[in-house]
């Protein structure tokens, strides 16, 4: 298939449904599949006329996020999500490696551009005057950038083909005629944009829209338990897509008296690792869940398990579009690469993608046991490099150790070792509270553990040349880490549904 067939397929498939048929609802808008068409073809007209190469865009869930993404694949132009968690840094950073010509905001008040007139309403556009063009592999459509395992958003170049080989195959393997999605997580979120629009729409589908604090969000967290079980109830969809810590949360809310629409029959859930007893328990409580797999380098999904062939210890079978492979334990998907790394044209023209994850192969599916790097990646699905973390903290001249953990959790937690014995707990408190003023919400360290000793090569904990034994660290104090993830801290949501 060409790259041009990747393009004419995803809008084609889109097209072909009844003209009549609602594809797009939000709150202050219904659009019908012609009304879509029309839009599109309108935008991406504005788009060619405005002779922009590549446009970045921050916003909120809308009904226009999705038309400017579609007009951008019909217009043949680089489209960019900027996540709404990202740091000023982190966006300033985004915007130098990836140098478009146009950014979509509806705030965004520290930059320097001029404004220009832009043709949906809420939005603002900017021109800029980049002087230099990133380097981007051939045949790039978007790019999705990682949260930055570093803090440095990394971007991953991908094909229409690329993203219309997964949502193709989704469309097979959820096997949901029509469904009625709603969009839990932001469209930013690759595994959102292509399982929550490109998919549902490309079966006659709707997409129903809504902002972060109608859906509970603020940012890359949840502050509003109330608000997004009351969004799921009042939309009545049949299908989402959640991480595990929305699954957990979803899970305390049914505890606490919240009853889910009967209209849900498939609940993808990806990101990170789930305990085979959540999923379990989640489908005890009437929640149709079902674990998957996949990394924005392979187009978000490779692996979905679904009602005939659900194990909870596993992600499924790898979808239509790809194989794996084991090699030295570690999982290889084959099919479906990335094009490369925005500006690093050594990572251009691979054939398959080394995942970093231990995996095995159980009669066709997939059983991940763990990541063969230090990366932690929360409850939330976001990549934290540790070490990021550690060297801020040690920046600060208040500790001469700091160890951070955090997988599959939803907050980064710490064990730190003061540098003296004068430091006292405030002051450590304090010391925290300013380091997490300036990392995104998901890096923050939200609980610590104050040791008052140094952790040793001689004990085992630390390497000869002063590197952390994570596992061993880990393993020893396992019982006070788990306190600073105390079961009891969901109780705050409780008085919501009482």
């Amino acid at each position: 298939m060409s790259e041009n067939g990747g393009r004419v397929l995803i809008l084609e498939e889109i097209n072909q449904q009844p003209g009549d048929r609602v594809a797009l609802v939000s709150i202050d808008k219904i659009v019908t599949y012609r009304q879509l068409q029309t839009w599109v073809q309108d935008m991406a007209a504005w788009l060619r006329h405005t002779d922009v190469r590549c446009v970045a865009m921050q916003s909120d869930n809308s009904v226009e996020w999705v038309i400017i993404d579609l007009a951008c694949q019909a217009a043949g132009i680089v489209f960019i999500p900027v996540p709404p968690f990202f740091s000023q840094s982190q966006f300033l950073a985004l915007l130098q490696s990836a140098q478009p010509d146009l950014v979509i905001f509806e705030q965004a008040d520290f930059l320097n551009f001029q404004a220009i007139d832009f043709p949906l309403t809420g939005l603002t556009a900017y021109k800029t005057h980049f002087r230099q063009r990133a380097l981007l592999p051939e045949n790039t459509s978007k790019i999705t950038f990682t949260s930055g395992s570093t803090g440095e958003p990394k971007g991953v170049c991908l094909s229409l083909e690329n993203q219309y080989r997964v949502a193709k195959s989704l469309t097979k393997a959820v096997a949901v005629d029509a469904p009625n999605h709603f969009c839990l997580l932001s469209l930013s979120t690759l595994l959102e944009n292509i399982a929550g629009v490109y998919a549902p729409l490309m079966c006659g589908g709707s997409v129903v829209l809504a902002r972060e604090e109608t859906r509970g969000f603020s940012g890359s967290r949840v502050t509003s338990v109330q608000n997004m079980v009351h969004s799921i109830s009042s939309t009545e969809p049949n299908t989402l897509i959640l991480v595990p810590e929305l699954l957990q949360l979803l899970i305390h809310a049914i505890d606490c008296g919240w009853v889910p629409p009967k209209s849900l029959s498939f609940i993808a859930v990806g990101g990170s690792k789930v305990a085979p007893q959540l999923l379990r328990r989640a489908r005890q409580l009437g929640l149709p869940v079902f674990q998957g797999y996949g990394l924005s380098e392979c187009g978000s999904v490779v692996c979905l398990n679904h009602a005939s062939a659900a194990n909870d210890h596993l992600v499924g079978a790898p979808l239509e579009h790809v194989s794996v492979d084991i090699e030295d334990g570690e999982l290889i998907v084959n099919g479906n690469a990335f094009l490369g790394y925005l500006n690093r044209p050594q990572t251009w023209g691979q054939n398959q993608v080394r995942t970093g994850d231990l995996a095995r192969i159980k009669a066709g599916q997939i059983e991940i046991l763990g990541r063969k790097s230090n990366l932690i990646i929360n409850s939330y699905g976001r990549n934290i490099s540790p070490e990021w973390i550690e060297a801020e903290l040690l920046a600060t001249g208040m500790f001469q150790q700091a160890v951070v953990f955090g997988d599959a959790q939803a907050y980064c937690t710490a064990i730190v070792v003061p540098l003296n014995s004068h430091v006292t707990p405030q002051q450590i408190t304090t010391t925290l509270q300013t380091i997490n003023q300036s990392l995104p919400d998901y890096a923050q360290v939200k609980a610590h553990l104050s040791l008052s000793s140094p952790m040793t090569c001689e004990s085992g904990l630390y390497t000869s040349n002063g590197r952390p034994r994570r596992g061993r660290i880990e393993a020893l104090y396992l019982s006070e880490l788990q306190q600073l993830y105390p079961s009891t801290g969901r109780k705050e949501y409780h008085h919501e549904f009482i």
